[in-house]
Order: C-alpha cells, then sequence, then structure tokens
C-alpha cells in the first residue's frame, strides 16, 4: 500500500516539468518549435510572417496577434532541420493609463507567455500548443511547396 501511495504522489512530480510538447522544445529558457524532414528541401533560412487565421473564437489574444518568427534551416546529409525561434505577438493597440502610453510595436515572445521556470505552462500543453503549432506548419508548408498559382 505505501509504494502505491508513493508511487501516485511521484507520478504529479514527474510530469509536472514538461520541456517538450509535440515539435516545440524550451532551450535555453526559450519555446522553439524544430522538425526533422528526411528530404533535402529547397528553403533558405528567413524570417517568417506568421498569419493566424481562421483561430477558434476562445483563443488567447497572443496567439489572435502572433505574426512573426525566425527560421533557421540546417542541412545534413540528405535530411533537412527547420528550426522557429523568435516565436513572436505583436500588439499594435496602444494604451494610456495616467498618462502613461505602452510601447505598441513591443514584440512579446512565446517564452514569456508559455515559459514557467524552464517548462511549459499548462495552457501551453491543453490548447495552445496545438493551434501554435497549426499556425507555423501552415507557414513552413507554404514555403515548402512554393507554388507560383
Amino acid at each position: 500500500m505505501k509504494k502505491l501511495i508513493l508511487l501516485l504522489l511521484f507520478i504529479p512530480l514527474v510530469s509536472f516539468g514538461q520541456t517538450v510538447v509535440g515539435d516545440f522544445k524550451i532551450d535555453n529558457g526559450e519555446i522553439i518549435w524544430q522538425k526533422i524532414y528526411d528530404d533535402s528541401l529547397n528553403i533558405t533560412s528567413q524570417d517568417l510572417v506568421l498569419k493566424p487565421i481562421g483561430l477558434p473564437f476562445s483563443t488567447t489574444i497572443y496567439l489572435k496577434q502572433v505574426s512573426k518568427a525566425k527560421l533557421i534551416v540546417n542541412h545534413k546529409d540528405s535530411r533537412t532541420r527547420l528550426t522557429v525561434r523568435d516565436i513572436a505577438s505583436i500588439d499594435n493597440e496602444v494604451v494610456t493609463v495616467y498618462g502613461v502610453s505602452t510601447n505598441p510595436n513591443k514584440p512579446t515572445y512565446a517564452h514569456e507567455i508559455y515559459g514557467r521556470k524552464g517548462a511549459f505552462s499548462k495552457k501551453f500543453i491543453k490548447k495552445d500548443g496545438k493551434i501554435l503549432n497549426d499556425i507555423i506548419l501552415k507557414e513552413i508548408n507554404s514555403l515548402i511547396s512554393n507554388d507560383d498559382w
């Protein structure tokens, strides 16, 4: 019985600090998206323009305003590793309180919203991670296909 109680207490401690969720992981306190393709993709490192289109109504403001990231491409043998860093949301709305205004073009990075003490927040694990993954994949797939039609 003691072993069962210890096991039940141990499981939440192990699962509490997740540092990998799907294609996302925490690297030096920053949330990055990384995926390895078994093909040699004809793509270069560049700044990404993320377009959060068709999101559910209950989506967080951060995801509705996510707009940019940096794509880093590495080739090795016949494989390609894509890493997306500096995932940022930019709030264009100016709020003035007692004569002090917010900076409307200051980016808010994903690790500031979803990273808590080197682990993902519960909101990211349950819902927002999948939505952000879909936004990034949509942009990556448009770069890979690169059809002029």
